[in-house]
């Protein structure tokens, strides 16, 4: 082919990639089925990724490629192809053709899955498709190349989404299946935090009519613990799950019940056990922690949730943490919380936890967040009204 002959040159790719693209509007299978011109257009797009000539006429090829379903089915929808064409969307570049020509390549992969019959699909095949082995189809593969694709193209995934839906293509519980079926194809750590991050993104987001709702229904949050679970190691993982899984919730009671019944709380209890060093980790999970205390008591049930436990985990990110003033004023705000709805007492005080809360508002004494929460929880132990912490200039 003269595209790869002379790959090292962009205005002989563009013209190239001119001519494919004319082939492909001709005949978009006998161009498809070529085993060498994905590969090469994909290998020649990255070579020249600031050529806008190159970009556009590749873009313009794809597209061209993706109106036969077949074609779209078995070769382009792949993670590679589709997070090259996410991350022409995503660019912005000029011109706007790039993304546009992009978003269509898009739009015909996942209608040729989802909607068949739809116009931009193109022609429906004679027979049903049958996927090469391996393949995870198309509104999988696209969450799969935003998962392992930059942060713009993660971002860009919920107007993709909304396009799709205003034309009629996808509708939310379609693509909250496709997003949570996905999460069975993260085999690497890298791979999860994608996921994860993505879940951040999409489960607030409402480009998408009722996509947030629909995630829940669909298991994302079933999804999401089961990450966890499986990198338990991956400090990253595990932060951004404990964040993804309070997104997924939200203030949805829905939310709330799966979280509990898929052992929510056990993730995040047992991320801060393998992570004690790890001072996000720490935070974001005794602030979680304090979250459950409110729960009804059913749902602490169902969830299987231990205030102790809780309490301890706290006290321990305390002592581990001392320097961190966040950590502090998160941990000392859930410690009021646990005693304000369970007068427990006697497990703050346990192992030393009066001189703990005094030896951090010593540490912090001019923090006065530390001081108010810390005060607070000295009240509700029965500590000396009257103390104070010691700092040099009143020791002086």
């Amino acid at each position: 082919m003269h595209m790869a002959e002379y790959e090292a040159l962009p205005a002989e790719c563009a013209k190239a990639l001119k001519a494919l693209s004319a082939l492909a509007y001709a005949n978009a299978r006998a161009v498809g089925q070529d085993e060498k011109v994905l590969p090469t257009l994909l290998r020649v797009v990255k070579l020249h990724s600031a050529e806008s000539a190159v970009q556009l006429t590749a873009m313009r090829a794809v597209s061209n490629m993706a109106y036969d379903q077949e074609i779209a089915l078995t070769r382009l929808a792949q993670a590679d192809v589709m997070g090259q064409l996410l991350s022409a969307m995503a660019s912005k570049a000029e011109p706007k053709e790039i993304g546009a020509r992009a978003s269509e390549a898009l739009a015909r992969i996942i209608a040729a899955e989802v909607k068949p019959e739809s116009e931009g699909g193109g022609p429906p095949p004679e027979q049903p498709v049958q996927l090469p082995s391996g393949s995870t189809g198309a509104l999988c593969g696209l969450f799969l190349a935003a998962c392992r694709g930059e942060a713009a193209s993660k971002e860009i995934v919920p107007q993709l989404l909304a396009q799709l839906a205003s034309n009629e293509v996808i509708e939310a519980k379609q693509a909250a299946e496709g997003f949570t079926r996905s999460e069975q194809e993260c085999k690497l750590a890298v791979d999860g935090v994608g996921w994860l991050t993505l879940a951040k993104i999409l489960s607030p987001n409402d480009t998408v009519r009722d996509l947030p709702a629909a995630l829940v229904e669909a298991g994302a949050i079933r999804a999401a613990a089961s990450i966890m679970a499986r990198f338990i190691g991956d400090s990253m993982v595990q932060l951004t799950g404990i964040e993804a899984m309070s997104s997924l919730v939200g203030n949805r009671w829905a939310g709330l019940r799966a979280f509990a019944d898929v052992g929510g709380m056990e993730r995040v209890e047992e991320a801060m056990r393998h992570h004690g060093q790890d001072t996000l980790i720490q935070t974001k999970g005794v602030r979680a922690l304090g979250s459950g205390v409110q729960w009804p008591q059913d749902v602490q049930e169902r969830a299987r949730y231990s205030y102790r436990r809780a309490v301890e985990l706290t006290k321990t990110a305390m002592s581990q943490h001392g320097m961190d003033a966040e950590l502090q004023i998160a941990a000392l705000e859930a410690l009021a919380k646990y005693l304000d709805k369970t007068r427990c007492v006697s497990e703050i005080k346990d192992a030393g936890g009066e001189g703990l809360v005094k030896m951090m508002m010593t540490t912090h004494h001019s923090n006065a967040k530390v001081q108010q929460w810390g005060r607070h929880v000295l009240t509700g132990i029965g500590a000396d009204p009257n103390w104070a912490p010691k700092t040099s200039a009143a020791t002086s």
